[in-house]
């Protein structure tokens, strides 16, 4: 495969280039480890865009396909990144293209709508997402909890050191969002 060719795939197909040089994962095991790892400053691809890119990236020959028999349970497909795979994600990742950070709310584009909102609706709504935010924030607590506790454990802790670095700075966004929540809520209980 040319080089310029590798430029030119998706932002998944390297998530899962990058995901693979773990292990050997099945499409569900990808799904997974992305939902855990990745999700809370990227995005996790669906399964179906997970499959549709290992059946691209195996085309290119960038990941291979095993299959495994199993006797009570649907046959299991595992994949694993080739050679060209490891070189395809160590282009991308060298690459300087490295273009500003996307954001998309609902939360926040009906808080820009909100004097169209009642008083009791506003208010439901940030304590709705207030929780959400919560709930996120413990998860990727016990997340850092766990990757240091394996980091102290493991001889690879200088690889897990990567991701506590992103896991850290999701921390940092989610607890400036609940501090700007309890401000804003205590604005609107104080009548806007």
């Amino acid at each position: 495969m040319e080089r310029e060719e590798l430029m030119k795939l998706p932002t998944t197909a390297y998530v899962l280039l990058g995901l693979l040089t773990i292990r050997e994962m099945s499409g569900y095991d990808l799904k997974l480890l992305a939902d855990r790892s990745i999700k809370h400053f990227y995005w996790s691809p669906t399964k179906s865009q997970i499959y549709s890119e290992l059946r691209r990236l195996e085309s290119h020959g960038l990941v291979t396909m095993r299959e495994i028999i199993q006797e009570h349970r649907p046959d299991k497909r595992l994949y694993s990144i080739t050679p060209a795979g490891r070189e395809a994600i160590q282009q991308w990742l060298e690459s300087t293209d490295v273009k500003p950070d996307t954001y998309k709310s609902l939360f926040l584009l009906k808080v820009f709508l909100g004097h169209l909102l009642p008083q009791d609706t506003l208010m439901s709504l940030f304590e709705e997402r207030r929780q959400q935010v919560e709930e996120e924030l413990q998860r990727c607590e016990k997340q850092q909890h766990d990757l240091e506790e394996q980091m102290q454990q493991s001889a690879a802790a200088e690889d897990a050191s990567f991701p506590l670095l992103t896991l850290q700075n999701g921390i940092g966004r989610i607890r400036a969002e609940l501090a700007w929540m309890r401000a804003t809520l205590d604005k609107l209980k104080n009548g806007r």
